[in-house]
């Protein structure tokens, strides 16, 4: 074994008492081991190996030496000690040695020093199949509390034989100190978006079946909007306008082919440029960076549909990596889209009887209409809900991790939804085409900072433009002059009645469908445009028709609705002006693939 870089060590020598300041302090701050100086054991080799490491589509900055290898530091340990880091398994890129792996997998272990003992703390053996992924762990510390130690991490490859120069390589990325008692101090604010969930399905406003009971719970920490509603029926749309705080007419994100500009200001990019680190975990392509959402994020991570499971596990990672910084984390699920087919036992939760053959999958219902049984009908809303009770499950997971880290009572922590679904309503399935109240009307928690007015409920409308307000609010930052929501809070001290806006351009005959709501006891306006026209409008009292049943027959109303229309239409063009054009988007063969067998692309 031969020591590399030499100067490491003398450095690390020199920078212990450098290294150590805030040891002893009552909460220490976060430390980055690899801004600490450590010496490194490992073969002679010629490799050029760098930080980062690329596994996958991430990268990540890393230990970096050939397997095996030893990377050791000398460490005064806070009292509540977490070590947090993530392993991988890259290629070096040296094809010649591919035949010499005597077995199948990378060994990665860390163990502590003290006077003349040694404890292994961690060991885990990995798949090489397993190189193309990233696997987030953490250990505690705290039974070495205040100790000086010496804290070793090492690769190897059981079997190899000594001086072989293998393929792969064993690598620890973002290996992070803590002290827990820091986890409850400083800034944070977690959005949770929930795709395609319908308000009249959340058991939290009143729905028979028990979907949500880990809402519930948050409900008695958090305020709760009973008439909160959204600016889009479909997913790019509406979570442009939650980040922005701008409606469709002036974001511009409005079909598939053209993204968000960067130029918006937008909530992430707000809270970065104020000193929080900004972690976004999305899975649907309508949020990936093509369609301009990693703008202002620190990271952001697309992962296509996956379960809220692992959702939930990345979140939870993030929030022992990062829980004691200044932090944003937007979490996007996506379990009750379409397809409906929760894992077990959800799959079966609300109709275990049935034995008939339609499926919750979208290309095996989406013809049936008239014809449907109602039996049939109600096994498909049995397993949309299935779906939303196993997305809740994971959500509770996430907000009893958050307590258990003791970041809960400091967060700011906003629960909704980007949009609802249609189950026949109004003759159609799923979401997108529409602007009725089944697709409008969504979820909305917010549990402030020491949870102050837990309990409370609103009634007075709300729409999804008012939640970065509200943030910026709460955490007592400049207001961003773009922003048309007002924030949440207000609503205890604004007697005006509020307006709701609402559009879709994926219609079925290509129109333009823009609705004004002002309330859940109110008239409701839905315009069909085509060449910057109105062809029709329909309006409902929603007061006394709140499934919009029977249009209304009110010329005054009608007046007034449309000059209101024209003056929301002028108003979007000038905060547009021809600036801020939204960029085209062209996606990949694997992309557009997806969103064929989604049923996006018919």
């Amino acid at each position: 074994m031969l020591i590399r870089a030499e100067f490491l060590a003398l450095l690390f020598l020199a920078s212990l008492s450098i290294g150590c300041r805030w040891i002893g302090e009552e909460a220490a701050p976060p430390q980055e081991l690899l801004d600490v100086a450590y010496v490194v054991f490992a073969p002679v080799t010629e490799d050029d190996l760098t930080s980062p490491v690329a596994i996958g589509s991430e990268s990540r900055a890393a230990l970096v030496a050939p397997t095996p290898a030893e990377f050791r530091y000398r460490l005064q340990l806070p009292e509540r000690a977490l070590l947090t880091f993530s392993i991988g398994i890259a290629e070096t890129g040296d094809t010649s040695s591919e035949g010499t792996l005597p077995g199948n997998r990378m060994r990665f272990r860390i163990y502590v020093t003290e006077e003349s003992s040694e404890s292994v703390i961690y060991e885990r053996a990995i798949h090489i199949a397993r190189h193309r992924e990233w696997i987030e762990q953490w250990v505690d510390l705290s039974r070495f509390a205040g100790k000086e130690v010496w804290l070793t991490f090492e690769t190897d490859f059981p079997g190899a034989e000594a001086g072989t120069p293998l393929p792969l390589i064993g690598v620890f990325a973002d290996p992070v100190l803590h002290d827990r008692a820091a986890y409850d101090r400083g800034r944070a604010v977690v959005v949770i978006s929930i795709d395609t969930l319908r308000r009249d399905h959340v058991s939290v406003y009143g729905y028979s079946r028990r979907t949500t009971p880990g809402l519930e719970a948050l409900a008695r920490d958090a305020l709760v909007f009973d008439d909160a509603v959204s600016t889009s029926s479909w997913t790019l749309p509406a979570h442009a306008s939650l980040l922005t705080s701008t409606y469709p007419s002036v974001h511009g994100a409005v079909d598939m082919k053209r993204g968000l500009s960067p130029e918006w200001p937008n909530l992430a990019a707000i809270l970065r440029d104020n000193g929080f680190f900004t972690q976004a975990f999305v899975t649907h392509t309508y949020l990936s960076r093509d369609y301009g959402f990693g703008e202002g994020f620190d990271s952001h991570h697309y992962m296509p549909e996956t379960r809220a499971e692992e959702v939930t596990n990345r979140g939870i990672s993030f929030l022992r990596a990062r829980g004691d910084l200044d932090f944003f984390l937007f979490l996007h699920y996506y379990d009750p889209h379409w397809h409906y087919d929760p894992p077990s036992p959800y799959d079966k939760k609300f109709d275990p009887t049935y034995t008939g053959a339609t499926s919750g999958i979208w290309w095996e219902f989406k013809e049936l209409e008239e014809d449907i049984e109602p039996r049939d009908l109600h096994h498909i809303e049995a397993l949309y809900d299935g779906e939303i009770a196993y997305t809740d499950h994971h959500v509770e997971r996430l907000l009893q991790e958050m307590k258990r880290l003791n970041v809960f009572d400091k967060t700011l922590v906003v629960v909704t939804s980007d949009h609802g679904e249609e189950f026949l309503d109004h003759g159609e399935w799923e979401h997108q085409k529409t602007l009725y109240e089944e697709q409008l009307r969504v979820p909305l928690l917010v549990k402030l900072p020491e949870n102050r007015r837990a309990g409370e409920r609103v009634k007075r409308q709300v729409s999804l433009v008012d939640v970065a307000p509200t943030v910026i609010e709460v955490l007592e930052l400049p207001p961003e002059g773009s922003f048309q929501g007002t924030s949440l809070l207000s609503v205890f001290n604004e007697s005006k009645r509020p307006e709701a806006w609402a559009e879709t351009e994926h219609t079925l005959d290509g129109s333009h469908l823009i609705s004004l709501r002002r309330g859940a006891s109110d008239v409701k306006a839905i315009f069909r445009r085509k060449d910057h026209q109105v062809t029709s409008t329909t309006l409902f009292d929603l007061g006394s028709d709140p499934l919009e049943s029977v249009p209304l027959e009110d010329t005054l109303a009608r007046e007034r609705v449309h000059k209101r229309l024209e003056a929301f239409v002028l108003e979007s063009e000038a905060r547009r002006e021809g600036k801020r054009v939204s960029p085209p988007v062209e996606l990949d063969a694997e992309e557009l693939e997806r969103l064929r067998a989604l049923g996006y692309l018919r």
